[in-house]
């Protein structure tokens, strides 16, 4: 599993981050942690730290995150410090 660390910007209204949670687990995606870092009314910024399935998920998943409406990925990096259990 590759670690990573995604920044992700998705509209402040019930129900948006539950879009984004069950494509990542659609796509075998592991959650580690969520943290909500800002949010306005409008928008909210939040960070996972996950556990992608493979090289092919990981090239994909800021544009297929991007295809649900109001989401934009803002950045994805390497989670060195995650461990896997």
């Amino acid at each position: 599993m590759l670690l990573r660390q995604v920044l992700v910007q998705l509209p402040d209204r019930p129900g948006s981050l539950g879009q984004v949670t069950t494509l990542l687990g659609r796509l075998g995606v592991d959650i580690h942690q969520v943290r909500v870092l800002d949010r306005d009314g409008l928008v909210a910024t939040d960070e996972f730290a996950v556990a992608v399935p493979g090289a092919v998920i990981e090239r994909s998943l800021p544009s297929l995150l991007e295809e649900i409406q109001g989401v934009r990925v803002v950045a994805m990096t390497e989670g060195a410090d995650l461990k896997v259990s």
